[in-house]
């Protein structure tokens, strides 16, 4: 069974409230989906951390992530980078990386468009799905 939970990060109880943000991000993840990217099912967890600074965390390749209420109640591109950046953690399992826009260790002062996230998004799915692929013609 997966640990639902992260270090350092409370969950929050179920309740209308939780689901409305939790839902946000979900809505996110359905984007992806409907750009035609085949991702898994993600476990999507609410609540705050320890340290206010984190507006998200993901474990690598194991598809849950947790958001923040903080990070929801940002504006719309600052959800969705943060969405996106801890999609890429959890399914690719991809570490930080300060050249890519999307993926640094920080927040960026200034969060490209929704359509120029989802286009880095898509390199990363391009690049670990032919990976995949070049793996499974191997075996």
């Amino acid at each position: 069974m997966k640990n639902k939970n992260a270090k350092g990060f409370k969950n929050f109880k179920m309740n209308d409230e939780v689901y409305k943000l939790r839902k946000k991000v979900i809505n996110i993840i359905y984007e992806v989906k409907n750009n035609n990217m085949n991702i898994p099912r993600i476990d999507v967890r609410i609540g705050e951390d320890k340290n206010c600074n984190i507006l998200g965390k993901a474990r690598l390749k194991d598809n849950i992530i947790w958001i923040t209420k903080t990070a929801i109640d940002r504006n719309e591109k600052s959800l969705y980078h943060t969405v996106l950046h801890e999609l890429i953690h959890t399914i690719f399992g991809c570490e930080h990386n300060e050249k890519c826009h999307l993926m640094k260790a920080s927040e960026p002062k200034e969060i490209l468009s929704k359509d120029k996230l989802l286009e880095i998004f898509r390199k990363y799915y391009n690049k670990y799905n032919n990976l995949t692929n070049k793996q499974m013609e191997v075996n």
